[in-house]
């Protein structure tokens, strides 16, 4: 395990910001490729990941620093080292959606077919940046036996063995990707706002399930850990809007009535 990709000097790049940013690298040719093949704004559509992408950072990186405020509250200009990693992806899920619904009302475009474009390269991203979470030894899992248990490193470089949190959520992203992928290509004219919300459904639970595995510190309200009861949330969001979404595309694919 390596926490550092690169080392130049007093300049450190962490193996999760080198992989968090190859993620960004091909969530951004997928979402490139998407939008050529649903012969959308190309342009239009990148000027939206950079919103997204930049929303998504700052609303990730608040999220890390008010989480671990005891340390940034005395070291508070380490809360500007983004390369050193330290990003809450709940923060910056939330972050991502706030510039999206900003671009899509400033420009008029829809937010849910934007959306429905964007979530599988975020997807593949995600697969990606896992990867450099394990290899930090960020959202590490809890020491285990058994099959599922693995020689790993926690974030203070302390191994035992442990379940695999990161790989599995590494794993479990990629099949979202190749789910929603295939989605895409069987159905002609999905509704808008499918891709996205199943994309949400499917994270937010299997998030929910493997965060009981993690041994890394965070913040708990009574027995959950905060980011699961953010997860709940777009959980129970999502089939809501699901279910109105397409009660909604139902209804206008429905024949006027003849009398």
């Amino acid at each position: 395990m390596r926490p550092f990709f690169l080392e130049i000097g007093s300049l450190t790049i962490s193996a999760y910001t080198a992989l968090v940013d190859l993620g960004i690298i091909l969530g951004l040719l997928v979402t490139s490729l998407l939008a050529r093949w649903r012969k959308a704004d190309l342009w239009g559509m990148l000027d939206a990941v950079l919103v997204v992408l930049v929303c998504g950072v700052i609303g990730g990186r608040l999220a890390y620093v008010a989480l671990h405020w005891p340390y940034f509250s005395s070291h508070l200009r380490e809360a500007f080292y983004l390369w050193r990693g330290g990003l809450a992806f709940q923060g910056a899920f939330l972050g991502g959606v706030v510039g999206l619904s900003g671009y899509s009302f400033w420009y008029r475009w829809s937010f849910w077919r934007l959306a429905d474009l964007l979530v599988p390269g975020l997807a593949l991203g995600q697969a990606v940046g896992w990867v450099g979470c394990l290899l930090s030894g960020c959202a590490y899992g809890l020491p285990a036996r058994g099959a599922w248990a693995y020689e790993l490193p926690d974030l203070y470089g302390i191994t035992v063995f442990r379940f695999p949190t990161q790989a599995v959520m590494s794993g479990l992203s990629l099949l979202i990707f190749i789910l929603l992928l295939l989605l895409l290509w069987r159905l002609s004219r999905p509704f808008p706002g499918l891709i996205a919300l199943l994309y949400l459904l499917l994270y937010s639970l299997g998030g929910f399930v493997l965060e009981f595995a993690r041994g890394d510190e965070t913040l708990y309200l009574g027995p959950l850990r905060w980011s699961q009861i953010v997860e709940a949330g777009e959980f129970l969001g999502a089939l809501i809007l699901l279910r109105y979404l397409w009660r909604r595309a139902q209804r206008r694919e429905e024949p006027p009535s003849t009398s």
